[in-house]
């Protein structure tokens, strides 16, 4: 994964759609535990193992807070919610991984 926002990802819709500065579309108060349940609830089993895979990518990169924060630069800023970059990623990594085995779903990703 990249800054250019122009590749799109399944974490644009994260980010972006629930998490961008119009989050009070979902939440009045743009809370984040009820911004990502929104996100949880609301997305296809595709879309959430297509999110585990970005997080996937994503963590795999030593630069990958430059690059969150880069790709979504004006965007988003996980300082709104008090935590870092790094504190957003693993809080939603976990509870999206989380969500899936509680909804019974495969949290497995191919390996191409």
């Amino acid at each position: 994964m990249d800054k250019n926002i122009e590749k799109p990802c399944e974490l644009d819709n994260l980010v972006i759609i629930y998490f961008g500065q119009d989050c009070d579309i979902f939440d009045e108060n743009c809370d984040f535990d009820n911004l990502l349940n929104e996100y949880l609830n609301t997305s296809s089993a595709f879309s959430l193992r297509m999110l585990l895979a970005n997080l996937s990518e994503l963590n795999g990169q030593s630069d990958r807070y430059e690059v969150l924060l880069g790709r979504y630069n004006g965007e988003f800023a996980p300082e709104r919610w008090g935590l870092t970059a790094q504190e957003w990623l693993d809080i939603v990594n976990q509870r999206l991984i989380d969500y899936m085995h509680e909804k019974g779903y495969s949290t497995e990703l191919s390996h191409f």
